[in-house]
C-alpha cells in the first residue's frame, strides 16, 4: 500500500489534478488507507510542509502536490515582498507558509488559530521553515472580545480541519473547549500597522462574524479579501447572503466566485451554495 501511496504522489505531483484524477487516486489510496503513514516532510511551492496523509490538508499536498490551488494564485498576484497579510482559521499552515514566502523577511502574516493541538502543528511548519515573520494568534477571531465554546478536535484527527466557533452549546459534544476571541479591529487598529493587503478567512460558517468585527480594519486598509462560503453550516455564524452582499457593497468591493479556470462575478441573484469568494477592493 505504502509503494502505491508513493507512486500516485509522484505522478499527481507532476500532473496536479485533471478531471477525474481525484476518484482514481481516492480509490487506491484514500485518506484513510493512508492513516499507517503518519507525519510526512513534503517540499512544496519553494517551502517545507509537515503533512499527515489520512487528514484532507495533508492528502491532498501529498497525493496532488497542492490544495486550494486557485486561491493560491491569487496570493501570489495581490502579495507584495515587504506586504502585509492575515490568515484567520490558519489549520497547520498551508497557505500561511506560502503568504509569509511572498512577503519576506521585510513583510508581516497574522495566522490566526484557535485550536491548540492544531496551532502546534502550525508552529512546527514555521519553525521547521525559521518564518520569523509571522506571528501566531492563539484566538477565535470573532465579532468581540470574550471566550467562546470551540470544536477542536486533535492535530491527529482526520476532522482536525474542521474545528469551528460552538453557539449552541452541547456539554456531550466531543473535542469541546473554552477558547478566547478577539476581534480584528481591536488586534490592527492599536497596531503601528500602515498597510493590510490580505484577509483570508476560513472559520467553518463563522465568517460573519469575523466580518462585523473587521469593519475599521476593512475601512481603513481596503484588503483584499478571499473567504469561503458554505451554505451547509452558514447557520453557525448568521452569515446570510443579503448580509454579506450588503456588507460588500457598503463597502465597495466586487465579489467572485473562485473556480478552476476563472472567477465567476457574484450578486444576490446568483450567489453561490459552497464557493471561496474573492472581495476585491473597488473604491
Amino acid at each position: 500500500m505504502k509503494k502505491t501511496i508513493e507512486i500516485l504522489s509522484w505522478i499527481g505531483h507532476r500532473i496536479g489534478k485533471p478531471p477525474g484524477w481525484e476518484r482514481v487516486v481516492h480509490l487506491f489510496a484514500s485518506p484513510e488507507k493512508c492513516r499507517a503513514i503518519r507525519d510526512i516532510c513534503l517540499v512544496r511551492d519553494g517551502f517545507l510542509f509537515l503533512a499527515r496523509p489520512f487528514v484532507p490538508v495533508g492528502w491532498h499536498v501529498a497525493l496532488f502536490g497542492t490544495y486550494e490551488p486557485e486561491l493560491r494564485e491569487i496570493l501570489k498576484v495581490v502579495l507584495p515582498s515587504g506586504g502585509v497579510a492575515v490568515d484567520v482559521g490558519a489549520n497547520v499552515g498551508w497557505h500561511t507558509l506560502l503568504m509569509a514566502r511572498l512577503v519576506g523577511d521585510s513583510g508581516r502574516v497574522f495566522a490566526a488559530e484557535a485550536n491548540p493541538s492544531v496551532r502546534k502543528s502550525l508552529e512546527d511548519n514555521l519553525k521547521l521553515n525559521r518564518f520569523g515573520q509571522v506571528q501566531v494568534l492563539p484566538y477565535a477571531i470573532a465579532a468581540t472580545e470574550g471566550t467562546v465554546d470551540f470544536h477542536g478536535p486533535e492535530a491527529d484527527d482526520a476532522g482536525s480541519g474542521d474545528g469551528h466557533v460552538v453557539t449552541v452549546t452541547a456539554n456531550s459534544r466531543p473535542w469541546l473547549i473554552r477558547v478566547e476571541s478577539r476581534p480584528l479591529d481591536a488586534i490592527f487598529l492599536a497596531s503601528p500597522l500602515t498597510r493590510l493587503d490580505l484577509i483570508k478567512i476560513d472559520v467553518e460558517g463563522f465568517e460573519w462574524p469575523v466580518f462585523q468585527g473587521a469593519e475599521q480594519t476593512i475601512s481603513q486598509f481596503r484588503p483584499h479579501i478571499i473567504f469561503e462560503y458554505n451554505a451547509e453550516y452558514a447557520h453557525r455564524g448568521g452569515g446570510t447572503p443579503a448580509l454579506l452582499d450588503a456588507y460588500f457593497q457598503k463597502h465597495q468591493y466586487r465579489l467572485f466566485a473562485l473556480g478552476r479556470t476563472w472567477a465567476e462575478a457574484v450578486q444576490l441573484r446568483n450567489w453561490p451554495q459552497c464557493a471561496d469568494i474573492w472581495a476585491i477592493p473597488t473604491g
